[in-house]
């Protein structure tokens, strides 16, 4: 630990031995959330979402939200159904991904010619005429126009750029209390960032 930490530590202590000092934080963009407030502003957009596109799925508005949460720490589909309690639920979850707007990679990988696709359902082809072309299973056809349908709607109503926004006030809030952490100042700080009343 530096000096300089040493002695910014002992004025805490001095200034407040037993109290916490800490200033509430304003409600915007760049501040530290708790994670109950995180999960809340996620679950808040996941709730427009459903309302907005009618999304029907199994999973509760809540584990919607945890959908977001992991799928933005890296998770695959299978470790976000583990998370949810059952392994089972892969492909709800993936199903549920696109539905609120989250694409991989392979999402967005077809499995036939994509122009020509998107050309057939300009034309307004039926699934059954789509897939006779491709050479696809119907199947394939409707689960492919479900994930350009959304990606389409994603580009013009910015719910993935509010969700980033959430989630990067928690990385933030993160790196912040490892950061105390190992400058040796959690004594001082209340590391689930929750305000202290006076």
């Amino acid at each position: 630990m530096s000096g300089k930490t040493d002695h910014l530590r002992e004025l805490v202590l001095k200034i407040a031995p037993t109290t916490k000092v800490v200033e509430k934080p304003a409600k915007k963009h760049g501040t530290l959330r708790s994670t109950s407030e995180i999960e809340q502003a996620l679950l808040g957009v996941v709730s427009e979402m459903i309302k907005a596109y009618n999304i029907q799925t199994k999973l509760t508005p809540k584990q919607l939200a945890t959908v977001v949460r992991l799928f933005y720490k890296g998770l695959s589909d299978t470790e976000i159904a583990e998370q949810l309690g059952d392994r089972a639920l892969n492909k709800t979850v993936s199903r549920a991904r696109i539905k609120l707007h989250l694409f991989r990679d392979s999402d967005l990988k077809p499995p036939f010619d994509r122009e020509l696709f998107i050309k057939l359902w300009e034309e307004g082809r039926s699934v059954k005429e789509m897939s006779e072309i491709l050479h696809v299973a119907p199947s394939t056809v409707s689960e492919y126009k479900n994930i350009f349908e959304s990606q389409k709607a994603s580009e013009r109503d910015g719910y993935l750029k509010r969700f980033e926004e959430i989630l990067s006030d928690q990385d933030v809030s993160e790196r912040m209390v490892s950061h105390i952490s190992k400058d040796g100042l959690q004594d001082t700080m209340d590391t689930d960032y929750e305000v202290a009343e006076a």
